[in-house]
């Protein structure tokens, strides 16, 4: 957990935080679906996309929240918990990391945890922030690999601990709270594969499909260059999003060329064309090719360093236990 702390003073201070491999990737969050689902008979969504040439199978099942008057909903994790996630991210690296049990996770009070929200645009009064969480413990999430290599079925938050109301009270929010990150982020951290990106900039994006394209980028882009620009295509890029595909090619057309000026008033990217692929008259798939913005490029090269700074210590670490 020391690796995953970001160090602000040798950065803007509350700049930065870590993106996850794989798990910030597969597509786990309900975007444009009704978020509450009474129907038991269709409450698994089943999605399926491609990283890193492997094919991944994702399955989300929504949590059952208890409504007042005894009233039972289905609830998806969506754009509230996605958020909320990132925020709990946040505090891990500036800190409040833990490990418990050899599983990581975050301790935190509900009265930081809201202020955070609040001071990156995200304000969520205490009773939405506890559904939130309590919807991201209730919520599972299944993502196996087509050669069966990883496979993982556990819920977004596995063990959370929360205050009571009465002590709330008497502490103002203050109460200490904990959360267990999903096994994919637990391992990520075990095995390093995460990287620094900028949270401010994240945060201030307020489309959904924008900003995991950013994270998307921030993560997997590691060359980003003029010379060597980000080639997706239209249809296996919002495969693997939380947005999925639209009918209608001419609205998944819009939603992209929507995130991605997004990202070039974020000075994200400086440009970018789009070729069309056409069978006989019909669009049948749209090939990018992305240049980045310069802050972007110097962006990444402070995260190349961190990786390579992390793995330095790492082995430090190891060779100081081996010693």
């Amino acid at each position: 957990m020391l690796l995953f702390k970001i160090l602000q003073s040798k950065f803007k201070k509350n700049e930065y935080s870590n993106t996850i491999e794989l798990y910030d990737a597969i597509p786990k969050y309900v975007w444009n679906q009704k978020k509450e689902n009474v129907n038991l008979s269709n409450a698994i969504i089943t999605r399926h996309c491609n990283l890193r040439g492997k094919r991944f199978s994702v399955k989300i099942k929504p949590a059952i929240i208890e409504k007042k008057n005894f009233n039972i909903e289905l609830i998806y994790p969506g754009q509230r918990e996605e958020i909320l996630e990132d925020v709990l991210r946040k505090l891990a690296v500036e800190g409040k990391g833990k490990i418990i049990d050899g599983k990581a996770g975050v301790i935190f009070t509900l009265y930081e945890l809201q202020k955070e929200l609040v001071k990156v645009g995200h304000g969520y009064n205490l009773n939405e922030i506890k559904e939130a969480i309590q919807v991201c413990q209730g919520s599972t999430l299944e993502c196996i690999s087509n050669d069966k290599k990883v496979f993982i079925s556990s819920s977004f938050f596995p063990v959370i601990s929360l205050t009571t109301k009465k002590i709330l009270t008497i502490n103002n929010n203050k109460g200490i709270c904990y959360i267990q990150f999903n096994p994919l982020v637990n391992n990520a951290i075990n095995n390093l594969s995460f990287r620094q990106y900028n949270y401010t900039i994240g945060m201030q994006i307020r489309s959904p499909l924008a900003r995991y394209m950013y994270k998307r980028m921030s993560h997997y882009w590691v060359q980003a260059h003029k010379l060597s620009p980000y080639t997706p295509s239209l249809i296996s890029f919002l495969k693997c999003s939380s947005r999925e595909l639209s009918v209608r090619i001419s609205e998944n057309i819009r939603a992209m060329k929507n995130a991605l000026n997004i990202l070039i008033k974020k000075k994200v990217i400086n440009s970018y064309k789009s070729n069309k692929k056409k069978y006989g008259r019909k669009i049948i798939d749209v090939k990018y090719i992305i240049i980045p913005h310069q802050n972007f490029v110097k962006q990444i090269m402070k995260s190349n360093k961190k990786k390579q700074q992390t793995i330095k210590q790492a082995l430090k670490i190891k060779f100081n236990m081996l010693s």
